[in-house]
């Protein structure tokens, strides 16, 4: 099968899994195609391209308007600081209230874009004292460096490299604990329905990858690096935050529930019509192979 990742962080467990042979320890054989974020992998399994994709909440919320043929199995990470602002200092920019009447990138539909509507109401910044680019994640740091956007919402490795890029005029803001970011292991219903052996593998897989990064965390962070081309100090900063564990916990869905309604509120879907999130969350896999780690109410 063809595992989709989005080329953040969090999705450091399939990194693991695959660098170490665990899909293969397990009997499953996953070949991986990176994705510059996990809108555009989840993208990909819906479009049929792969069998299974890694993505955050934020798509996973946005796709759930238009499909109900998906479900997540497992979150395989989370942190409550992935997300940053990087702004031009040029630009007048020193504080986050300052980013009022500027252009910021984001990915509209992602992770990132619910991370910013946050921050601006953390900040008190209303959403239409901004102008919101909608661009393809990698062009980001370019983007910023050129001064078509003031500043941009991104995340490792996209935060060091457009850091790098701008150097001295480079402002970073951050806001630990504004909310708390999942990343998810998805598949499509009918595979899940004719290959539940394989999802349980799968699973299995990550399961092993988790408790790797627990008993030998100096080469899981170095399998990391080697794939997200993230620089030493930048992976010491970020790593204390990144929670990766394999889980279906209720906060999953209580994530969900909340980035639906600013979806519908903020009028960035046109169904209004609230999914039922329980349905879009398979509890069965993880059941069978790790009960412990569910928290689910149904």
């Amino acid at each position: 099968m063809t595992l989709g990742i989005g080329m953040v962080p969090l999705a450091s467990l399939a990194i693991i899994a695959d660098a170490e042979e665990l899909f293969a320890r397990e009997g499953v054989a996953v070949s991986l195609r990176k994705y510059a974020s996990g809108k555009l992998a989840l993208d990909a399994m819906l479009a049929g391209d792969v069998q299974a994709a890694t993505a955050a909440v934020t798509p996973v919320v946005f796709s759930s308007f238009k499909r109900r043929d998906f479900a997540v199995v497992a979150s395989i990470g989370s942190s409550n600081n992935d997300t940053r602002i990087v702004a031009r200092r040029d630009r007048g920019i020193a504080r986050p209230q300052d980013l009022r009447g500027k252009r910021i990138a984001t990915q509209e539909a992602s992770a990132v874009h619910f991370f910013l509507h946050m921050f601006l109401l953390k900040q008190g910044v209303p959403e239409k004292d901004v102008t919101i680019r909608d661009l393809a994640p990698e062009d980001f740091p370019q983007a910023l460096a050129r001064g078509e956007v003031d500043a941009c919402s991104l995340r490792e490795p996209l935060v060091s490299r457009a850091a790098a890029l701008l150097g001295d005029n480079a402002v970073t803001f951050e806001e630990p604990e504004l909310h708390v970011e999942y990343h998810n292991l998805l598949l499509c219903n009918p595979f899940l329905e004719k290959r539940p052996e394989t999802v349980r593998r799968l699973l299995r897989a990550f399961l092993t990858a988790e408790t790797f990064v627990k008993q030998h965390p100096q080469r899981a962070k170095a399998a990391v690096a080697r794939a997200f081309a993230i620089g030493g100090p930048a992976l010491d900063r970020l790593w204390p935050w990144l929670d990766l564990r394999v889980r279906l916990s209720q906060s999953l869905l209580l994530a969900m529930e909340d980035q639906a309604r600013w979806a519908v509120e903020g009028r960035w879907v046109e169904n209004v019509a609230m999914p039922n999130y329980l349905k879009f969350v398979r509890l069965d896999a993880m059941l069978s192979v790790k009960p412990s780690a569910v928290s689910v109410i149904r």
